[in-house]
């Protein structure tokens, strides 16, 4: 309201004073009246405004400024606090005759101090800093024109796929998620088009979950999609959503969730049997005269890179999965200071503000200490992070988990059944229960107490670990049927490529010598000695296209 009444102020002004009206005189007058004693360093304080409201998105000491000025403004009537409604004469509605520290300049400043809350969040922001997220770059321009098709087969997608493809992990943990997802980016040679190529890995055969089909249809954001978060030097930050059908959901959230917001993007998917991909050009401009369309923002570089985020949900009767290119260690996506580096350029690393920590970057901690084989460290720091007052269930029950790991490491089982018994989550629980049994050999408790569970009713995100624990022990008491679809089970619904090749080698080991069926044995053993490559071509396999009319976006490509 404090904004909204200059200019409805304004307006009434120049209906009445034409085209001859002075500008300057009647802020003047404004400020003057309104504000009262504060009138001269309010008109000081919009002016300055007016010239730096851009950089204020971006350089705190702008920020600070401004708002330095405001308080400079407030100081000169007094303090200001909730506004008080007034009657005749000046007086407050409970009587009292206002008091210079209580007048209605106050009143009216309050409005505007009200309104600079935003800003303030801003500038804490900027205060604080970004911690250490991943960068994506852009190192070439593609030759020919891309065609928006969904196939990913161009030469310029083709070109960069071995080696220039950043790759999202699970959104909460960082970790790998069950179903991988790649992503690549470019832009063409005037800087007026962002593409974006991504594909999602899938369970072979397993229908998508498709919710959506029209544009702007909402009921999208329950089934299969992706989205795309683009915080520009100009704006912050827009998002776009896309399904396996290529139905889009455009939003620009830098005032809430705005759905008139047009993106004007083109896109285009491709549907196979065991992954799905995108392929989407993004118009952007630096006109900001109409701020229903477009992305608005100049090409990022190194010195003023833009900020984004590509998240994939994956959506299924019994669990669901989230994952990002820069994971946001939270249960949602839209935390814009973990949003990644994006720019066009050489090689580059940014600056990280080593006071920045939280819940992802203290669990990256603890797992370089696990892996640097510290498990003692490990241990207490996983324990640590289960206690953490942010942390949700699916948190604490893989810091618990971790936790185990490391306590089975150091040969303390106790400490180790401690641990599980602790998991909030079931699924994650029982999984490491069996575990913490594997360890100490004891097969058959696995298999007495484990035999019932029905996995592919589990969580899918729990299913793998689940599959492969049960699995091993089967083998173990020489069930090799019940081990065999276990640990088939199991390399469906795992994505971590050591991980896949130790099933692999268990799947072999059982045919061997549970089975002794040398036919399995040896097809186990061939996939592992030809073992593909991490990024499989992304035309492998026939599909079905989606290219809906333009929503309506040439680029280089994308780097980890």
């Amino acid at each position: 309201m404090g904004f909204d009444h200059f200019q409805i102020y304004f307006t009434a002004r120049m209906w009445w004073g034409g085209k001859d009206a002075d500008v300057d005189a009647l802020l003047d007058e404004y400020c003057r009246l309104f504000y009262g004693p504060a009138g001269p360093k309010m008109k000081a304080f919009f002016d300055y405004c007016e010239v730096n409201y851009q950089a204020m998105e971006k350089e705190i000491e702008k920020v600070d400024t401004a708002l330095a000025m405001l308080d400079a403004a407030k100081a000169m009537v007094g303090r200001t606090g909730t506004p008080a409604r007034r009657g005749p004469g000046e007086k407050t509605t409970t009587g009292k005759s206002a008091r210079p520290t209580d007048s209605v300049y106050a009143e009216r400043l309050a409005l505007i101090d009200s309104f600079l809350e935003a800003l303030r969040s801003k500038a804490r922001i900027l205060a604080q800093g970004r911690g250490p997220v991943p960068k994506l770059r852009t190192v070439w321009e593609p030759q020919t024109p891309i065609k928006i098709d969904g196939k990913l087969d161009e030469p310029y997608w083709i070109k960069h796929r071995q080696w220039s493809v950043g790759r999202l992990r699970e959104l909460q943990t960082g970790d790998r998620p069950v179903f991988g997802t790649t992503v690549m980016a470019g832009w063409d040679r005037g800087g007026q088009n962002v593409y974006f190529a991504i594909r999602c890995e899938e369970r072979p055969g397993e229908k998508l979950n498709v919710t959506a089909r029209q544009h702007d249809d909402q009921a999208l954001f329950y089934g299969d999609a992706v989205e795309i978060e683009l915080d520009t030097d100009k704006h912050s930050y827009y998002q776009i959503a896309v399904n396996p059908a290529g139905a889009i959901v455009d939003l620009d959230r830098s005032n809430g969730r705005q759905f008139d917001w047009q993106s004007q993007a083109e896109v285009a998917t491709h549907v196979a049997d065991d992954h799905w991909t995108v392929e989407i050009r993004i118009p952007v401009t630096e006109d900001e005269n109409d701020p229903l369309n477009q992305v608005v923002g100049r090409k990022p570089s190194q010195s003023l890179p833009w900020h984004f985020n590509v998240c994939r949900q994956r959506i299924r009767e019994h669990d669901s999965e989230y994952s990002a290119f820069a994971p946001t260690g939270t249960a949602g996506f839209h935390v814009p200071m973990k949003f990644a580096h994006f720019y066009d350029g050489r090689s580059h690393a940014f600056d990280v503000d080593d006071t920045v920590t939280d819940w992802l970057i203290e669990y990256s901690a603890a797992s370089k200490l696990m892996r640097s084989r510290q498990h003692s460290e490990a241990l207490a720091a996983f324990v640590v992070l289960s206690k953490h007052e942010k942390a949700t269930d699916y948190q604490k029950s893989h810091a618990l988990s971790q936790a185990a790991t490391c306590a089975r490491l150091t040969k303390d089982f106790e400490q180790a059944a401690e641990l599980a018994k602790q998991i909030p989550l079931e699924p994650i629980a029982k999984s490491t229960q069996m575990e913490n049994l594997l360890s100490q050999r004891h097969w058959d408790a696995v298999v007495e107490r484990f035999s019932s569970e029905e996995f592919p009713k589990w969580p899918f995100t729990q299913v793998g670990a689940a599959a492969l624990a049960r699995g091993r022990a089967y083998s173990a008491v020489k069930a090799g049927e019940k081990a065999d679809a276990d640990l088939r089970l199991a390399l469906e619904y795992t994505s971590d490529p050591r991980t896949r090749l130790s099933i692999l080698r268990t799947i072999g080991s059982n045919a061997e010598r549970v089975l002794e069926n040398d036919a399995i044995a040896l097809e186990a053993y061939r996939r592992i000695s030809q073992k593909s490559s991490a990024v499989p071509p992304s035309d492998e396999a026939p599909g079905k296209h989606h290219q809906p009319g333009k929503h309506v976006g040439d680029g280089a490509c994308a780097e980890f």
